[in-house]
């Protein structure tokens, strides 16, 4: 956190020097925690960190008004439906490997990707990842670390012991996304679908979301929402901040999902594995609050079971952070 915090304080004081109108780098740390819903829940996907570094292309060979290339690493884990399950129950807490309702595992990964913005306001990204489940994904070490600095009792690590096995693979992916209103004519509210689709040895399913935004907004070719603000000549008098809440529905359809039911390519996939909902659905709901040089957001996801083992549904909140230079 000390380093994230020095990384932030001289990147945001490089960025003073910069004209507002031309910045063609940013950086956005991300974290999704059942902790942000303050609601005292810590289960299934319980922590995700991700740092991604984007830069706009100044070459123009293509059809595309813009394009933006982004290289991500990020870790993601996923737990039972509570972290107070006990090897053996009391009256208190429950306990045995029956609680262990969710596969547990990490998935640590590294990914780059390309953004391309067109006219009419559309949008379609392209990218590549490659990362592992399992003990090479260190969630164990991560989690056991964190829970320590916070005060929790080791004794409900021992879930771990039962997590996936290891399996490295490849993914896939491509979005498609084109906004519904005319952006110069009702800057205020905007409704964009965006088709989603990944296909690979980790995760391979395909989705259908509708983003409904509404408040001071930006074209989707220089919007926060889209990672898409940067640009050699902003013309910042046009909406220089942006301030806005959205709400992003989501139906998708999971083929294969390795955090869940093991690695595809191994037949040993670990001691406790799921069958997957075919059909799971979600909500995000958010607001973000961007300048030329930094944005600030916060939204709460509500999902359906992704797990047919699992008890309950789930929920959990995300905090971001972009600087822009």
């Amino acid at each position: 956190m000390t380093f994230l915090f020095t990384l932030f304080t001289v990147v945001a004081v490089r960025g003073q020097e910069h004209h507002a109108e031309s910045r063609s780098h940013q950086l956005t740390v991300s974290c999704d925690n059942n902790l942000f819903l303050l609601n005292g829940e810590d289960g299934y996907y319980t922590n995700g960190v991700f740092l991604k570094y984007d830069r706009l292309s100044r070459k123009h060979r293509s059809a595309a008004l813009k394009r933006i290339f982004s290289y991500e690493i990020g870790q993601m884990i996923y737990n039972a439906h509570s972290r107070k399950i006990l090897a053996h129950g009391n009256a208190n807490f429950p306990g045995g490997i029956q609680e262990i309702d969710r596969p547990v595992t990490g998935y640590l990964f590294g990914k780059a990707s390309c953004s391309s913005f067109y006219g009419g306001n559309k949008m379609l990204t392209l990218g590549v990842s490659v990362g592992s489940i399992g003990k090479n994904a260190f969630g164990k070490e991560v989690q056991e670390s964190w829970h320590k600095m916070i005060g929790i009792k080791p004794h409900w690590n021992w879930v771990w012991d039962y997590q996936l096995n290891s399996e490295t693979g490849v993914n896939i992916s491509g979005v498609y996304a084109f906004t519904l209103v005319n952006p110069e004519r009702r800057s205020w509210f905007q409704i964009t679908p965006v088709t989603e689709a990944t296909v690979g040895t980790i995760f391979t399913n395909v989705s259908q979301a509708v983003v409904l935004q509404f408040g001071k907004l930006r074209p989707m070719s220089s919007g926060s929402y889209w990672s898409s603000r940067l640009q050699e000549n902003d013309a910042t008098g046009s909406r220089p901040v942006e301030l806005f809440v959205f709400y992003k529905p989501e139906a998708r359809y999971q083929v294969y999902n390795a955090t869940v039911q093991g690695g595809m390519l191994r037949d040993d996939k670990g001691p406790i594995t799921s069958a997957i909902e075919p059909f799971f659905f979600s909500q995000d709901i958010g607001v973000r609050y961007s300048t030329p040089g930094y944005c600030l957001g916060y939204h709460v996801t509500f999902q359906t079971r992704e797990a047919k083992g699992q008890f309950n549904h789930h929920a959990f909140g995300n905090l971001v952070c972009i600087l822009r230079i």
